[in-house]
């Protein structure tokens, strides 16, 4: 997946100056310019930033952990709903250990789309989205 300096700024907590500097220096892995724009490669959800050579160690960035939201469609409840005529939410939010449902999510950022049928969730989810992005369930 790749970003631009404004997200890898928002994912490293720290300023687009300092991204771009960063990028002119050569210190974030796999990066390259198309036209004027940078394009930064994400591995892990992260970008790559090199350690510099001189200077004191960085302590403008520490590694924040993040924890990536799966978000999959129930048809359990979805067999049920038209069973009983009910209307009770069929999209299901997982992040950490805590689920929320709704009708409604959006994702603020970037995602992924999965499709593993022969490596499903533990719910028995085939097919879900994956994103360490904000999002809103309504």
């Amino acid at each position: 997946m790749m970003i631009s300096t404004a997200q890898a700024a928002d994912l490293l907590g720290v300023s687009a100056t300092r991204v771009r500097y960063l990028l002119s220096k050569g210190r974030v892995k796999g990066a390259y310019k198309v036209g004027r724009t940078w394009v930064i490669p994400l591995f892990d959800g992260m970008p790559v930033v090199t350690p510099g050579t001189r200077g004191p160690k960085r302590n403008w960035s520490k590694r924040r952990e993040y924890t990536k939201a799966v978000i999959h469609v129930n048809q359990r409840v979805i067999r049920n709903n038209l069973k009983t005529g009910e209307r009770n939410p069929v999209i299901t939010v997982k992040r950490g250990s805590q689920n929320t449902y709704g009708h409604t999510v959006e994702v603020n950022g970037p995602c992924r789309v999965m499709y593993r049928p022969d490596d499903p969730l533990k719910c028995g989810a085939r097919v879900w989205i994956e994103t360490i992005s904000d999002f809103q369930v309504i």
